[in-house]
C-alpha cells in the first residue's frame, strides 16, 4: 500500500474514532427516555436529562474508539466503517443495559443493519444467517433451561435478540468466541461481586453489558482470534 494512502486511512480512522468516541454519551443522554422502559412501562423523572456524565466519559470513550479504529484498520478501511458503527451501537446497548436494565429494539435492528457491511468478511452468504441461529438460539435455549431449573426468568428476551443481532455480524465461529468470552467474563465479575457481598445469588444482573463488551472485543482483535482458532484447529488434526 502506498505510504501516502496508509497516513490518510489512519487520519480518517482517528477522525472518524474522535467523532464516534465524543457523539456516545451525548447520543445517549438524548434519546428518548421511552426507549429505556419495557413495553408496557411509562419513564420515571429520573429518566430524563444527564444520564451518564461527560467527564470522564467523553475523553475514555473518545480514546478507546480512536485505538479501536486504527487497530481494525488491519482488516481493511471498510472493516474500520462497519466496524464503529458496531462498536458505538454495541456501547448504546451495554449502557442501557446496565443502567436501565433494557435493551432498546432501535439499538438491536440498527446493529442488525451493520451486518451488512461485514458480508465482504464472511466465508459465505449464509454464514451471518447461521451465526444469529446460533448465537439466539444458544440463548434462547439457555433461558428455557434457566426458568424451569429456577422457577423465574433467567435470560430476557432482549439478550437473546442482541446475541442474534451479534450472530448476523460475527458469524459462525465469531459467535463461538463472543459466547465462550460473555460466559467467562461474567462468570468472572459476578462471582467476584459474590465474593465481595456486593450482589446476591438471588438478584438479577444485565448479560447485555458482557455481551456487547464480548462482541467489542471479537470485532477489534478479530485477527488474533481467527490467527488463534486456526492454530488450535490445525494442532487438532
Amino acid at each position: 500500500m502506498d505510504t501516502t494512502v496508509m497516513i490518510l486511512e489512519i487520519i480518517l480512522c482517528v477522525t472518524a474514532g474522535i467523532v464516534a468516541g465524543l457523539s456516545a454519551i451525548y447520543v445517549f443522554n438524548r434519546i428518548p427516555a421511552k426507549w429505556l422502559c419495557d413495553y408496557n412501562e411509562e419513564p420515571e423523572k429520573g429518566m430524563w436529562g444527564e444520564r451518564i456524565k461527560k467527564r470522564p466519559w467523553n475523553a475514555v470513550f473518545t480514546l478507546v474508539f480512536a485505538a479501536a479504529s486504527v487497530k481494525m484498520l488491519d482488516q481493511g478501511f471498510l472493516y474500520v466503517i462497519a466496524g464503529l458503527l458496531a462498536l458505538w451501537l454495541l456501547l448504546q446497548i451495554g449502557m442501557a443495559d446496565k443502567l436501565y436494565l433494557i435493551i432498546p429494539d432501535q439499538f438491536i435492528i440498527a446493529l442488525a443493519v451493520t451486518a451488512l457491511g461485514f458480508i465482504p468478511f464472511q466465508p459465505d452468504f449464509l454464514a451471518p444467517l447461521y451465526g444469529a441461529l446460533l448465537g439466539g438460539g444458544c440463548l434462547l435455549l439457555m433461558g428455557i433451561v434457566g426458568k424451569i431449573l429456577f422457577k423465574k426468568e433467567a435470560m430476557g428476551f432482549g439478550d437473546v435478540k442482541l446475541l442474534a443481532a451479534i450472530g448476523l455480524i460475527s458469524g459462525i465461529r465469531g459467535t463461538v468466541f463472543i459466547l465462550l468470552i460473555t460466559i467467562f467474563l461474567s462468570g468472572f465479575v459476578f462471582g467476584i461481586l459474590l465474593i465481595l457481598k456486593k450482589i446476591k445469588p438471588t438478584d438479577s444482573q444485565p448479560l447485555g453489558p458482557f455481551i456487547a463488551a464480548a462482541a467489542a472485543f471479537y470485532l477489534i482483535f478479530l485477527r488474533e482470534l481467527t490467527w488463534f482458532s486456526d492454530l488450535y484447529l490445525n494442532s487438532l488434526l
